[in-house]
């Protein structure tokens, strides 16, 4: 509630004091309303409705953790009242409620809180200038428990989201928990509510820009004529005419990327203007912005504003997740985006095409629960999507080595070998039997199919080597890394979804730059001459020799945060809204969780 429409309530309920001398059940202490209530009687209905367990059972919006947890927060009290007493602060009750009222800013549901529920026996039970005495204990006290409840469960989802990420991508999650400063559980037990309410909203740019986009979006779904757009066959060039370009047009000029006084021409063809606002939306939705447009581009063209609203609630729930330190120097890499992100003291410093994880084999999920029972190698769905971890980058390692995992060796190494004789030989691979280099001419591959190959490759640092020149090492359990390739083709793509988990950097000099200038031990000019560059420094070309694929390690002094991460909507430096494909089609399956939690 807004401060002068609360200031109003005030000086009526004054007003009716005046006049109303009689009435003892309402007498205004500034926020305060004297109610007459029992405390005592209260406490006492407080400790029953706490072992009430129907009552506690049927509250299936509130998380069990707090449930659970909340007789031993009242007990610890001894029973005492938290947000009803004799002088009943109306002002932090109404507060909490006015937050949930507001809570569809974070792409919530006021439900979840219980919003009716406590506003309407709010008004019945406690500010009803009708009532003179209070007969309901038992309704007092469950408003009461709640009032807590929903408190506590606000603050838990604000801060640290409504899904626990861990929890819900066991696989493929392991970004820490963000730390959080607030106590839910002391602030429960605060004085001035309010201050929590608002201590508590999030603040950041990023978080804060996407409430904007969703409010933008919710408006913009309700007023704007939407056109769906049929499949497209081929693609549609620049002078080809396809009666498509009529709802395609229709749609950017709703997004204001085409002027509204624009016509086509008769019959439609495809002319400059028009060309010219696809490449504008090609570039704000991640797509490859030449003006060509196929499949992807109307695919995202046809998503509709409605569909827009779930993608942005979807991606303001992983903002609660993860709280990025914009006042340090961190990398970020964002798998739909296929871009890393390079930020010192909250400056993006550079940004840098990679290549992530191909999406997972279709039904995975079943074909994975065949593979459980069975244990068949044969049954094992292919999945070499890119994790979302955090990490610090701590070494550099020049001319690296490629340790061909297991999985790899078994479904294409195995096969290729099958394929080209020479293949080992031309792409200087080692293959080693009990950890000892054996002569692999002399072996009968013939003999051995991928469920018995008791050899394991590593293939010799060069310009051929699958790593490239430069890998960038941080710790994670997934054994993944940033590295260099000799593959530049799929850079010139839109989706880069192709490699086998890890990250490839278009850039890798560019990207080491960066790391050696937050660092004081490894110089870039040392990491250039490794690789049998030029150093930039004249001083140093006495050392400079020509390459000689040696393995070198360069440990960093400081190591340097990481987060590769995923989200497919947000508001950029330029605070321009971005848009991404769900390439893992993570957002669909996040989506309805967030709706199972949600069955109001």
């Amino acid at each position: 509630m807004r401060k002068n429409q609360y200031n109003q309530i005030i000086a009526s309920l004054l007003l009716l004091i005046v006049l109303v001398t009689s009435c003892n059940y309402f007498e205004n202490h500034e926020n305060e309303i004297e109610s007459g209530i029992n405390i005592e009687q209260l406490k006492s209905e407080i400790s029953s409705t706490l072992n009430d367990t129907i009552f506690l059972s049927s509250l299936t919006n509130i998380e069990k953790t707090l449930i659970d947890t909340i007789p031993t927060l009242y007990s610890s009290n001894s029973y005492s009242p938290i947000w009803i007493s004799e002088y009943v602060d109306t002002l932090q009750i109404e507060s909490l409620l006015n937050f949930f009222d507001k809570v569809t800013t974070h792409g919530l549901n006021p439900e979840r809180y219980y919003y009716s529920n406590l506003t309407g026996k709010y008004y019945s039970l406690i500010k009803n200038k009708e009532r003179q005495v209070i007969e309901d204990y038992s309704a007092l006290a469950k408003v009461e428990i709640l009032l807590s409840l929903s408190f506590l469960q606000y603050q838990k989802n604000i801060l640290y989201g409504v899904i626990n990420p861990r929890e819900h991508d066991k696989e493929n999650y392991d970004i820490p928990i963000v730390e959080r400063s607030e106590n839910i559980y002391d602030n429960l037990f605060h004085k001035d509510k309010l201050n929590v309410l608002n201590r508590i909203q999030p603040t950041s740019r990023r978080y804060v820009g996407l409430q904007n986009a969703l409010k933008f979006y919710e408006d913009f779904s309700k007023s704007v004529n939407w056109v769906t757009i049929p499949p497209l066959n081929g693609k549609i060039e620049i002078g080809k005419q396809s009666t498509l370009l009529n709802p395609i047009a229709q749609n950017l000029m709703s997004l204001g990327l085409l002027d509204s006084s624009y016509h086509l021409p008769f019959p439609p063809s495809y002319d400059t203007t028009l060309f010219e606002a696809i490449k504008r939306f090609q570039a704000l939705y991640g797509l490859k912005d030449d003006g060509v447009i196929g499949f992807q581009t109307v695919e995202q063209l046809s998503i509709s504003p409605s569909e827009r609203v779930e993608q942005i609630k979807v991606n303001l729930e992983r903002f609660r997740w993860t709280a990025y330190a914009d006042s340090l120097s961190y990398i970020l890499v964002n798998i739909p985006d296929f871009t890393l992100y390079a930020y010192k003291n909250r400056e993006l410093k550079t940004t840098i095409k990679v290549c992530v994880g191909q999406k997972r084999e279709r039904n995975y999920d079943q074909k994975n629960e065949v593979y459980r029972k069975t244990k068949k190698w044969a049954h094992l769905p292919k999945n070499f999507e890119t994790p979302q971890v955090y990490s610090r980058i701590n070494q550099i390692i020049t001319n690296p080595p490629w340790n061909v995992p297991t999985s790899i060796a078994k479904n294409e190494t195995y096969y290729e070998i099958k394929k080209d004789s020479n293949y080992l030989n031309d792409k200087k691979f080692k293959v080693l039997q009990g950890g000892k280099v054996i002569d692999h001419n002399e072996i009968n591959w013939k003999e051995y199919s991928p469920t018995n190959l008791p050899f394991s490759f590593v293939q010799e640092p060069g310009w051929a080597n699958a790593l490239g020149r430069m890998k960038f090492m941080f710790r994670n359990k997934y054994d993944i890394y940033l590295h260099d390739t000799p593959t530049r083709g799929p850079f010139a793509t839109a989706n880069r979804a192709v490699s086998h988990g890890c990250v490839r950097v278009e850039k890798p000099i560019q990207f080491a730059e960066f790391i050696t200038s937050l660092t004081n031990q490894s110089s870039l000019d040392e990491v250039r001459m490794e690789l049998g560059m030029r150093p930039e420094n004249p001083d140093r070309l006495k050392n400079y020799k020509t390459a000689n694929n040696r393995t070198k390690y360069f440990n960093l002094d400081s190591t340097i945060p990481l987060y590769v991460d995923y989200f497919t909507a947000w508001v950029d430096e330029n605070n321009q809204l971005q848009f991404r494909p769900d390439v893992y089609e993570k957002d669909k399956k996040l989506f309805m969780a967030l709706k199972e939690v949600e069955k109001f």
